[in-house]
This record gives C-alpha cells, structure tokens and sequence, in this order.
C-alpha cells in the first residue's frame, strides 16, 4: 500500500448479490482494508444463481447485504433516496460504488462520489450508468468508450492460489460455462486421452480445488475479452493456455506468459504440447503467476486504484 488514508471511508456497494459474482470480489477486497467501512444493498438471489437456465449453488456462499431488495425480472434500476431512507441518518457514503452487471441508480445519487464498475461491457450497454456516474471503471479495455477509466479483472489472493495438498491427477481443466468452442475443445482432448475437468457451478473453495487439481488451466472467451480466469489461472500456478484477445499485450507476452491460439486445432495443440512438455509448461506456469503476483494483480489493488482516482485516497 503505497498511499496514506486520513480517515476510514464510507463506501455505499450497489449490486446483484448472487452468490456468486464478480461483486464478491470487490466486496471481499473492502473487507479486508481495515480503512474502509463498507454498506451493501441490492437484490438478493439467495443461493440461487441464472447460469443455464438456474442452478443453485452452496447455502454458504448465500451472503445476504446489509439492506437486501427483493430479486425479480429487469430489476435494473435502483431508487437511492428509497435506500437511503433506512440507512443510519448519520451515516453518509464517501463513495458510492455501483459493480454493475446489470444493476445501477435511477437517479444519480446525492451524496458522495458516484462510481460504476462496468464487468460486462463487451456485452452490456452501460449508457444510463454513465449519466449517473462521476466516475466510470470499464474491466474491458477493448470495449471502453470515451471517458471511461480503463481498469481489467484481477485474481482473488484468499480464492486463487497453488494448493500443495491437492494431488495433480488430472491434465488440464476449465471452470465455466460450456460454451460451443469450449465443448468441442474439451471433447477433442478427451478423445486424445486427456483427462480434463469440465464443470460449470463450483465457486470460491470448490473451484481453487479442481482448478489445482490439474496443470494445465484452459481458457476460451466468450466475445474477444480478456476475463478473470486468464489471471485466476495465472495465481494458482498453472499453465495457462488461452485465445488471443486484444487485451492481452497489455499485461502478458505469449510463449512467456502463456500459450496462444485462435482456432480449435491451435486450441488443441497448445494443450497437447503442454502435456508432452511438463518442465517447459511449469516454466511457463511459474513465470505467469510471478508476473501477477509482482504486479499485484489483486482485487484490493483495483479498490485502491477507485479510491485514488476519485480522490479519496492519496
């Protein structure tokens, strides 16, 4: 921590509180800066999550927020006089922080600096957010407007680390939604004699077992954006073998980093080489989770960078 705070900030946390999202992770890093003293509002799912269709997820991961709204269908706007009438009167927000995957304000709220962390603009339309925002934090370099202040996804230090008492019994593994190119990759490494971990639903503790499970991590993005597994990977010591996105070059080099490709054949023999070459692989492997961890490619790094840029924090 490279700045000085002068008094404990307020932070009022706008988001979908599903039990699992990328707010979690924000939320977390706030929690563990002992100068922060953090408010969450907004819809609470329990622990039911919408991934294919609906699926429900472990009850301990079911956090509810300090002021929880009822969920339901385009909730997508909030009222802030409506939460800030059962909010302590004395106590008022230094910063009101919105992690928007689909949720923000009605109406700009009035008191402190308003900001909107934008975890999906390669596929959300963050229009309204901007006009009820002072400040605008896009996770996705390639698809920044004008304005916005350019930020990227981060790894969780207490989720996303290299285990040493899991055994490494399988040979590459991907956590995520079974997207078409992900299912034809999976399936074409298993028909070779790979054993590949496939899942879509473990999270937090579950997840940081499987992903350690293997050695190889596997990545395939969605639209051309660079998501938070590239760095989950990277801080949990596996070889990352990913599709070039743009955003890449700004914080990695291929064949140092990690292994490229844009085609489903590239795909599979990236894998492949990986597996035939486990000392070069770890080289690889070991190289990326020093490049982040060096850098501190954290959560709670991105917190401090908000706060430094709305200028409450020097």
């Amino acid at each position: 921590m490279d700045g000085q705070f002068m008094n404990k900030i307020r932070i009022l946390l706008l988001a979908i509180h599903y039990p699992f999202a990328i707010k979690n992770y924000f939320e977390r890093a706030i929690r563990r800066n002992p100068h922060l003293d953090l408010i969450t509002v907004g819809p609470f799912t329990g622990n039911w999550i919408p991934w294919m269709g609906g699926m429900n997820l472990p009850e301990k991961y079911s956090i509810p927020p300090t002021y929880p709204l009822p969920f339901k269908p385009n909730i997508g706007r909030v009222n802030y006089e409506l939460v800030r009438a059962q909010m302590p009167h004395e106590w008022k927000p230094d910063l009101v922080l919105t992690i928007d995957a689909g949720i923000n304000w009605t109406h700009k709220p009035s008191e402190g600096v308003v900001a909107s962390v934008f975890t999906d603009g390669h596929c959300l339309d963050y229009t309204h957010t901007r006009g009820v925002s002072d400040y605008c934090f896009n996770l996705h370099p390639s698809y920044s407007a004008v304005g916005d202040k350019v930020l990227h996804y981060a790894y969780d230090p207490a989720e996303h680390y290299p285990m040493t008492d899991v055994e490494k019994d399988a040979d590459a593994v991907l956590i995520g939604m079974p997207y078409e190119q992900r299912v034809q990759w999976v399936n074409a490494l298993r028909e070779k004699g790979l054993n590949v971990l496939f899942e879509n639903g473990p999270i937090f503790d579950e997840y940081r077992r499987l992903n350690n499970r293997a050695r190889i991590g596997m990545n395939w993005a969605s639209i051309q954006d660079m998501n938070a597994r590239v760095f989950e990977l990277m801080a949990m010591r596996l070889c990352p073998v990913i599709n070039r996105v743009p955003d890449l070059g700004l914080f990695f080099d291929e064949d140092r980093h990690y292994l490229g490709f844009e085609t489903l054949p590239e795909a599979i023999e990236k894998v492949l080489w990986a597996k035939e070459n486990p000392r070069k692989a770890q080289m690889i492997a070991d190289v990326a989770y020093q490049n982040v961890t060096q850098k501190n490619l954290t959560y709670d790094k991105l917190v401090l960078d908000i706060l430094r840029e709305c200028k409450l924090y020097a």
